[in-house]
């Protein structure tokens, strides 16, 4: 199998597996948080220790996901109805190469029940991000991902609140994630972390703290948002690493539209069946994708193994 890079591309094929490799860790701590249940990942500072380099982590950020599982709803203490089957789990870290000035902002892939259906939705909606209508619409699902609060398990309580994603990532770099603000940012993240990476870089293209623009690594991502949005990302060096044979970079779908103006056959054609009357029940936004492609066929005649890591490591020349 091939890279399809395009000529006079900057995309950088070291620089790629460094932040997949840095993805797996991601996976690999999520898989830890449910496998060792004294594991506090919120508090552990312990460096990431990758191909004998070591990336200082500056915060670990997660999400509160209500059912979690079936199993989880049904063995629930009747004292803790208010945890609702939720969990929080952990969806990524800031790290920091001292040596080379470099920051990482990774988020994890799907991983869980409650993920695959926010990747898979057929009828996503969408709303401003950010609450700026000039940024544009994006995906619901991702937005709230990224945005929501971590509500606590108390109910109407704060006392357990955590702050958002968005506001965890913000409040560490406005904070003084480096010692001075010319490090290079990259944001890199598969399949539904391939979504919310892409939201995280305009956030920190927003929040216009680093000297240079952050620079995006996506993998296995579905669209994000609509037209607006992706037009907030002009002049970013952005890149999306896709599996021709991948269903998730598919969705949501471009577009919901059955009806045509053309008077190609195949048009006429469409716009005689029933199809068309779905069209109210659907979303009016358009999905766009963002960052330059940069594709590969490689089919493991399984939905799943297409779309996983060691597929896209093997793309990339990883042992």
């Amino acid at each position: 199998m091939i890279l399809k890079i395009p000529q006079n591309s900057s995309f950088n094929l070291e620089l790629a597996k460094k932040l997949l490799l840095l993805i797996e860790q991601a996976h690999k701590e999520f898989d830890k948080s449910q496998n060792e249940k004294n594991w506090n990942w919120d508090t552990d500072m312990n460096p990431i220790d990758l191909n004998g380099k070591k990336y200082k982590i500056k915060l670990r950020f997660g999400f509160a996901e209500y059912f979690y599982t079936f199993k989880k709803i049904l063995n629930i203490n009747i004292t803790r109805l208010g945890d609702l089957g939720r969990e929080r789990v952990p969806f990524g870290f800031i790290a920091h190469d001292e040596e080379s000035n470099e920051v990482y902002v990774v988020f994890r892939g799907t991983m869980t029940p409650a993920e695959w259906i926010t990747n898979t939705q057929f009828r996503p909606e969408h709303e401003p991000f950010l609450g700026k209508i000039s940024l544009g619409k994006v995906h619901r699902g991702f937005h709230k991902i990224y945005t929501r609060q971590d509500i606590g398990p108390k109910l109407f309580s704060k006392e357990d609140d955590l702050p958002s994603i968005k506001d965890c990532i913000e409040k560490t770099i406005k904070a003084g994630l480096t010692e001075n603000n010319s490090a290079q940012v990259y944001v890199t993240g598969h399949s539904l972390g391939g979504a919310l990476a892409t939201l995280a870089t305009l956030h920190i293209k927003e929040i216009n703290h680093f000297q240079k623009p952050p620079i995006l690594y996506a993998f296995a991502n579905p669209r994000a948002g609509g037209l607006e949005f992706s037009e907030q990302f002009a002049g970013l060096q952005c890149f999306r690493i896709a599996n021709s044979e991948d269903i998730v970079p598919t969705l949501p779908l471009p577009s919901i539209r059955f009806t045509s103006n053309s008077n190609d056959t195949t048009s006429k054609s469409l716009n005689r069946t029933k199809l068309p009357l779905l069209s109210p029940l659907l979303p009016d936004l358009n999905y766009y994708h963002i960052g330059e492609p940069i594709y590969f066929t490689n089919h493991k005649e399984s939905i799943a193994e297409n779309h996983i890591i060691p597929a896209y490591k093997e793309a990339l020349g990883i042992a």
